[in-house]
């Protein structure tokens, strides 16, 4: 096999023609139906760039974490700086959950219901990484000018539980996601075996850099699915056997 051609094979797909016209369907989004023809949703048309946007903001906001904790150190929860890369975090996980959404709308049929089980708990997951993101953003600076003793309490009770179930989710939402996407095969096999990692490595998502595996896994299949031939934007409606 030429060079190229591997390349071209390992970061693009093709649908299973072998599926019946119902499963073709079903892979490119939950259809609307319109008179006699059936289109993809819009978030599973729009999912490439999504997941493309989801992943260059998951990085940078990880690479901005990083460099100002190597250069500086974490900045006060009062500054402006805080703020602002939390901020970016936040729209990140934002990103993520349409990516997360279009790219489960995509392989629905295929997935089946380990499908539909990762997604709602990656999805859950997702929110609640967002909801920790949010809280940093905008509640910390005013509890830090407020009351800055609270910073430096030590993490029992119910905050120990809810890190929990944050990471928790986040890991094995996207790992058992991963999982099915790995088993529909309908976007790259190894771009899916990373978003089992990316999964796994999840389970620390709020620290840094560790969210990057996972963001490196949907931008990749972003970028597959910007390189394949365009989908058709409606599917001929199924006839009765």
């Amino acid at each position: 096999m030429e060079p190229d051609s591997a390349w071209n094979t390992l970061f693009t797909w093709e649908p299973d023609q072998s599926l019946d016209s119902c499963s073709r369907v079903r892979t490119d989004g939950w259809p609307n139906r319109q008179g006699d023809e059936m289109t993809p949703h819009p978030i599973a048309r729009w999912v490439g760039p999504l997941s493309l946007l989801a992943a260059a903001l998951i990085i940078i906001s990880q690479g901005l974490h990083l460099g100002i904790g190597l250069a500086m150190g974490a900045p006060p929860a009062d500054t402006a700086l805080h703020s602002v890369k939390y901020v970016l975090a936040l729209l990140a996980m934002f990103a993520l959950l349409l990516a997360l959404t279009g790219l489960y709308l995509r392989q629905a049929g295929a997935a089946g219901r380990l499908g539909m089980i990762g997604y709602l708990v990656a999805a859950l997951g997702t929110l609640l990484v967002a909801g920790d993101w949010w809280f940093e953003s905008f509640i910390m600076p005013r509890i830090a000018d407020v009351a800055p003793e609270v910073m430096t309490g030590a993490i029992t009770g119910s905050m120990v539980v809810g890190a929990a179930a944050t990471f928790g989710l986040f890991a094995a939402g996207w790992i058992v996601f991963g999982v099915a996407t790995f088993r529909a095969n309908v976007y790259p096999r190894p771009a899916a075996a990373l978003l089992i990692i990316g999964g796994a490595v999840g389970i620390l998502a709020l620290s840094t850099p560790y969210q990057v595996p996972l963001a490196v896994a949907v931008g990749w299949i972003g970028y597959s699915l910007t390189r394949s031939r365009p989908a058709q934007e409606t599917a001929p409606a199924l006839q009765p056997a």
